[in-house]
């Protein structure tokens, strides 16, 4: 008789323990006990559905208040972090568009190797073509003592080869955007800096890595020496103004990734970090202002400018210069309050400037310049219709 009580209270016991771990997720929801790490990557925050009868009739109020509620409910980001950590952990997936695990858990976004493998080539036909408009801008600009300075920025998949999945080795590697485009530039007399083969040369031998095992961009570290290449190069272009000098100070070592060092990993919304090497965080500042004039750069570029844009280069080196974030919003004035390409006198703008720099990675090659180059060109020598 004792051990059924006892057996009854155990059931009983376990029966509110579940119902409660039920309610826990909705009394989250509603009360906030505790803090949880809200998800990374761009999430859209879904408002409440208004309740229509045709909705309701066709089932678009019951999905979309469903997907309302899986977003609200309480510990959602944990919930997530477990359900990626253990399809990462168990199977190798990412979780996330884009990525791809690579060897030793090298990350990469998947764009990079199909660059580097040659893929996503546009022809050789295109690149001249694109090349040659350049070449007639430059030379437009050049009459209004403007200069224009090409920079690529490195690729994940060049530099880090050996570390691509397996299952890529059996595509045959051909003729690259970044091959032609190196080729074709070295031909003319454009300002060009190279960084994909400086990072390359340079791998083994740079006293921190360049790139990180778990982020797609250049290092924090290797963002700076980026940023003092570009701006002593712009100081080379005109004697008539020069731009402050970065100073890079004491260098702090973590194995905790910073920023954009593990911008892929973040994206996987994981529990638990991925084992990375020693990465370097240089201390840095700008130089007071020279007594000359100093130069003001029109940036058009990929997230690979992100990084010099958030620590100072346009504000501080390059006289509050713009940053056309990949030809399409108009940086600093779109942090405050939207502001498109579309709606500006592209002539106008351009001409405010002393140098006008196109910054793209070996990813987006198959898109240099984001449409500028044509729209500059078209503005400068419209065709006849």
């Amino acid at each position: 008789m004792r051990e059924k009580k006892q057996h009854i209270v155990l059931k009983k016991v376990l029966f509110i323990g579940i119902v409660t771990l039920l309610f826990i997720p909705m009394l989250q929801q509603n009360f906030r006990f505790f803090e949880v790490k809200p998800l990374s990557g761009d999430f859209k925050q879904l408002e409440k559905p208004s309740f229509t009868k045709a909705d309701w009739w066709n089932g678009k109020f019951q999905e979309e208040y469903q997907a309302y509620v899986n977003q609200k409910m309480g510990f959602q980001p944990l919930f997530v972090r477990t359900y990626n950590q253990l399809h990462f952990s168990l199977f190798n997936n990412p979780r996330a568009s884009g990525v791809i695990i690579g060897k030793e858990n090298y990350l990469f976004e998947e764009q990079y190797i199909k660059s580097y493998l040659g893929e996503d080539f546009i022809g050789t036909h295109q690149i001249e073509e694109k090349i040659r408009k350049l070449n007639k801008i430059k030379d437009t600009l050049a009459q209004k003592e403007i200069n224009i300075l090409l920079v690529l920025a490195p690729g994940k998949g060049s530099f880090y080869p050996e570390f691509i999945p397996d299952s890529y080795q059996f595509t045959e590697r051909t003729t690259t955007n970044y091959e032609v485009y190196r080729s074709e530039i070295l031909k003319t007399d454009l300002h060009f800096i190279d960084f994909n083969q400086y990072f390359i040369e340079n791998k083994n031998t740079s006293a921190y890595p360049l790139m990180a095992k778990t982020g797609i961009h250049w290092s924090k570290y290797a963002e700076l020496l980026v940023a003092d290449s570009i701006i002593n190069y712009v100081n080379t272009l005109n004697v008539e103004f020069q731009a402050p000098k970065l100073l890079i100070g004491e260098v702090k070592t973590s194995t905790k990734m910073w920023d954009t060092d593990g911008d892929i990993e973040k994206a996987m919304n994981l529990l638990f970090r991925i084992r990375n090497h020693e990465m370097a965080y240089p201390e840095y500042k700008f130089s007071e202002k020279p007594s000359t004039a100093t130069p003001r750069v029109l940036t058009i570029a990929d997230s690979f400018y992100w990084g010099l844009f958030n620590i100072g280069v346009s504000r501080h080196a390059f006289d509050n210069g713009q940053f056309w974030y990949y030809n399409q919003q108009v940086y600093p004035v779109s942090i405050d309050t939207p502001k498109n390409i579309e709606d500006i006198n592209i002539i106008k703008e351009v001409e405010k400037n002393d140098v006008v720099m196109i910054l793209a990675t070996e990813g987006n090659l198959n898109k240099f310049a984001f449409g500028f180059i044509d729209q500059l060109y078209e503005a400068y020598f419209p065709t006849n219709n």
